[in-house]
């Protein structure tokens, strides 16, 4: 039972993301709800003609169009994303001077995109890592477990996060004082179903790479506060298909992996989603649904050093503007291809921001699928550091 509050709630945290029980703001707090782009379809990709652009997607993508009978609708490629000008600035005030070192980490960040000139793995994965995602923010909405036979378990999650550094908008920046070293904190909730809402997680990141995360969670049915360990990152429960690192594509330490780049290359993954609350079809989302793109992006392989790690790799397409990981490839401890993820983003040209709107984790050996949908975000609310504690995890869950 422990293994389930812990693994579930963790990997929740990251997928998804709902309103945070004190907090009140109104609807139109949310950043746009995204529309339709529009423009022209380039090629329509099914079981028919997938072997004519195996080249060109993941791996997963592949799969799934080939063993699933899927279907995908490739657009014309739009660029119009970029990062606010504050940020942009930071970054080439401080460009050189970010370096990794021996222990995985990053050293010398005062802002913006740590490497905006990457020539490895490890500095495109930091690059992501720091993306500019708001001084604070929060997400809205819901998950969907589908079964082989389609059966649905919903469930309702919320997420909020306060960035310590590379901060633009708010005070105290460009960081905020702290003898903990502390990168990130966060706190997660589950709002439904009824044998499960309430239940909290506070976590807390450190710059320090050689020191994990620390979690507290508040659990209803005791009424209680505990401290627990956060060490199983790749744990995943509750029937769900992520994990607590694949949330937005990867949420894991950079630091507890190698990476190497593959390549750069144009490949098809999603971009612009045209809906925060697709429609879907049996276990997926519906085709119709989904933009897809041709992309540039980074093709990075990452394997965990710690050898008894839930998958012996990971393949993350990160899209060369926005540091966005579209998707990912997952291999199991076997080497077998067992999940594929696939991130569709909303690229907020007026606020500068590129978030995810919907996504999926499709079990390619079990048939099967986890559909996280009807996202909203709000950044920059102004969250205080004393939110982020033990006790007010416990009296703003109750």
């Amino acid at each position: 039972m422990k293994r389930f509050f812990t693994g579930g709630l963790l990997l929740l945290a990251g997928l998804v993301i709902l309103t945070i029980g004190s907090l009140s703001h109104a609807k139109e707090d949310f950043l746009p709800i995204p529309k339709p782009l529009g423009g022209e379809v380039k090629f329509r990709v099914n079981k028919s003609n997938v072997e004519q652009y195996k080249s060109m997607m993941p791996e997963g993508l592949y799969q799934m169009i080939k063993e699933w009978d899927y279907s995908i609708n490739v657009h014309e490629t739009v660029n119009d994303f970029s990062f606010p000008k504050e940020y942009q600035e930071a970054t080439e005030k401080f460009k050189g001077t970010v370096r990794i070192n021996k222990r995985g980490g990053i050293e010398n960040y005062a802002g913006g995109l740590p490497f905006p000139e990457p020539k490895t793995g490890a500095e495109v994965m930091w690059n992501y890592e720091y993306k500019y995602l708001g001084d604070d923010f929060y997400y809205v909405g819901d998950a969907s477990i589908m079964s082989t036979s389609g059966r649905e378990r919903k469930l309702g999650l919320n997420y909020t996060r306060l960035a310590y550094e590379s901060r633009i908008k708010l005070d105290p920046k460009p960081s905020i004082p702290d003898p903990n070293n502390v990168e990130i904190k966060e706190i997660s909730r589950f709002t439904y179903p009824e044998d499960i809402a309430g239940m909290a997680l506070l976590t807390a990141r450190y710059r320090d790479p050689s020191k994990g995360d620390d979690g507290w969670m508040y659990i209803p049915t005791i009424r209680r506060v505990r401290r627990i360990s956060v060490a199983q990152r790749g744990d995943s429960s509750g029937g769900m298909d992520w994990t607590w690192d694949d949330y937005r594509g990867f949420s894991g330490k950079i630091s507890d992996y190698t990476w190497k780049i593959v390549g750069k290359k144009e490949i098809i993954v999603p971009f612009h989603a045209p809906t925060h609350n697709p429609k879907h079809k049996g276990i997926t989302f519906h085709p119709d649904e989904v933009r897809y793109e041709l992309r540039t992006v980074w093709i990075i392989d990452g394997v965990n050093i710690d050898k008894s790690y839930v998958y012996s790799k990971r393949r993350s397409y990160v899209d060369i503007y926005s540091y966005d990981v579209m998707a990912a490839d997952l291999w199991d401890r076997k080497g077998t291809l067992w999940k594929y993820i696939d991130i569709s983003n909303s690229a907020d040209t007026n606020n500068h921001i590129s978030y995810t709107v919907f996504g999926a984790a499709y079990d390619l050996i079990g048939h099967r699928s986890t559909l996280v949908y009807n996202i909203k975000c709000r950044l920059n609310s102004g969250l205080k550091e004393g939110y982020f504690t033990s006790t007010n995890l416990q009296s703003t869950s109750r």
